[in-house]
């Protein structure tokens, strides 16, 4: 008997309940080879954007190796990576959109929608319903280091719970492509803001951009001559013995959790110790209140009527600092280094002026990274309502 239920969000006007379907039942499997090299395009799939071109992401050469026996993938067909691993061991399956055709290893299943709307199929795959699927269709004899590696009859074999209405299907699918719209805009947006933000950093802390009255030279200090180091009230926790609270607390990268009490309470400029996820955007935290503060990150303030903690933030953070490094896979700023750091500082009136545009600019990028979540929060959650 066919197993029929319905999602928890639906449009207006379809109540019929929704159906188990086979694969197999709404796409075809294509096995086309590239025999005449009609492409030379050679594909990948990348969790975050689909398929595509390796040489276009990771610059890879493949024009020594023969292509001639791969898939020829057209666009608007979907591949199947059974070997995908980062993390997902059910694999990963994506739809060609941004080629008209490209070629894929023989190791990929791909295939094509025939009765099913592709770009309901897309957002299905968004989801992680089909996960299970693949697991319990998976051979226990076919798993290979956590991967789930599924032949191409059981893969085709696995059942999808679909809108039997291809207009539901249809507008399901529009929805969704509506808001990767939308979050596309909004990271173009925030991507082009942070641009800005590194352009105005380049010139003002190299003095070709200067405010209006203001035309004195800037002069060379060191870190401990404008700012004064508060390492000894850090006090680490480890999470087990964190109680739950309203402060955050802060490590190498930023915040990584709420706690109750607090270590400083002021305005500080934070500069990862050691563990920082980035070297070539070298972790600077701006804090401004009540903090806990754990012992992998320095905590610097700038002297009074000398040094303006935001301008310090952000002279910091044009500063090449991984140079001053030292160890090996876990690198560290010494505290004695980072201190004798020398560092451009003009009047302490321009560094008000300075320290007050790039806040706004950040005010303005963190307004935009907060709309981006909040839009890829709703994706997340419409998704897990419209499907099934």
């Amino acid at each position: 008997m066919t197993d029929k239920t319905m999602p928890a969000l639906r449009f207006r006007g379809f109540y019929d309940a929704w159906e188990q379907r086979k694969l197999s039942d709404l796409t075809e499997r294509v096995t086309r080879k590239n025999k005449n090299n009609e492409s030379s395009r050679p594909l990948t799939i990348s969790a975050q954007n689909g398929l595509i071109d390796q040489n276009d992401f990771f610059g890879k050469q493949i024009a020594s190796r023969d292509v001639s026996g791969y898939f020829l993938v057209k666009n608007g067909e979907f591949a199947y990576n059974k070997s995908y691993s980062n993390g997902y061991p059910w694999g990963a399956i994506k739809r060609l959109n941004n080629y008209d055709m490209g070629v894929l290893s023989t190791l990929y299943i791909v295939f094509r929608p025939i009765n099913i709307s592709s770009q309901f199929l897309v957002y299905y795959y968004d989801t992680s319903i089909w996960h299970k699927e693949i697991a319990k269709n998976a051979a226990e004899g076919a798993r290979n280091h956590g991967l789930l590696n599924i032949a191409p009859v059981d893969f085709f074999g696995t059942s999808l719970v679909i809108p039997n209405s291809i207009e539901e299907q249809q507008k399901i699918g529009l929805i969704f492509k509506q808001l990767d719209n939308l979050i596309t805009q909004n990271e173009h947006k925030t991507h082009l803001l942070k641009q800005l933000k590194q352009a105005y950093l380049q010139k003002v802390f190299s003095q070709k951009l200067r405010f209006a009255g203001f035309s004195d030279d800037w002069k060379e200090c060191k870190v401990s001559d404008i700012a004064d180091r508060l390492d000894n009230s850090r006090i680490p926790i480890t999470s087990s013995d964190r109680i739950s609270g309203d402060t955050p607390y802060y490590g190498a990268n930023g915040i990584q959790d709420y706690v109750e009490g607090f270590t400083h309470d002021g305005e500080f400029i934070l500069v990862a110790e050691d563990g920082a996820n980035d070297l070539k955007n070298y972790p600077v935290q701006y804090v401004n209140g009540k903090a806990w503060i754990n012992n992998h990150a320095h905590v610097l303030q700038g002297k009074k009527t000398v040094t303006d903690n935001k301008f310090l933030m952000n002279a910091i953070k044009n500063f090449n600092i991984e140079p001053f490094l030292v160890g090996g896979g876990r690198a560290k700023l010494n505290a004695d280094i980072m201190m004798k750091i020398n560092i451009q500082s003009p009047s302490y009136e321009e560094q008000q002026k300075v320290g007050s545009f790039f806040q706004q600019l950040d005010n303005l990028i963190a307004l935009h990274q907060q709309k981006l979540n909040l839009l890829k929060k709703q994706k997340q959650a419409f998704l897990q309502k419209m499907f099934i």
